[in-house]
């Protein structure tokens, strides 16, 4: 158990070398649309962050830690979208932060977050990939 918080305890972000500032990119998925955002979250324990969709729509918002190691984002969209997310699970094998969340208008959105994204979604189930609205291709392409 104490293995587990310490994991969860270092869930967003994840640095691979300690930075004043680090740069964690991150993916996001509107789960009703598929519609993908890339972006950078800053900081070690809060922080800004910004993200563009795949359609041009620009988020800007903050993050931070929780006490219990879990992570909350809110973030603003040029087009008048809103959101929160919180990242609940830890991916110790490619540091990789997972979250789930909403826009204001319940559309589920999903967070991946991390230095190693390619190599987290490689370790997908590939029917767990065929059930992905976003598909990890598409959400790694720059």
């Amino acid at each position: 158990m104490k293995k587990l918080i310490s994991i969860v305890l270092s869930i967003l972000p994840i640095v691979a070398n300690a930075q004043e500032e680090p740069a964690i990119p991150f993916v996001a998925c509107v789960e009703e649309t598929g519609e993908i955002f890339r972006g950078t979250a800053f900081g070690a324990d809060a922080g800004p962050l910004n993200a563009v969709s795949e359609n041009g729509v620009s988020c800007e918002g903050e993050w931070k830690r929780l006490p219990l190691g879990l992570g909350v984002a809110s973030f603003t969209c040029d087009d008048g979208r809103t959101g929160t997310t919180i990242y609940h699970y830890f991916d110790t094998a490619t540091g990789t932060a997972i979250g789930d969340g909403s826009l204001q208008d319940g559309s589920p959105t999903r967070f991946w977050s991390g230095y190693r994204l390619e190599d987290y979604f490689k370790t997908k189930d590939p029917s767990e990939r065929e059930r992905m609205a976003c598909q990890p291709e598409q959400m790694l392409l720059s």
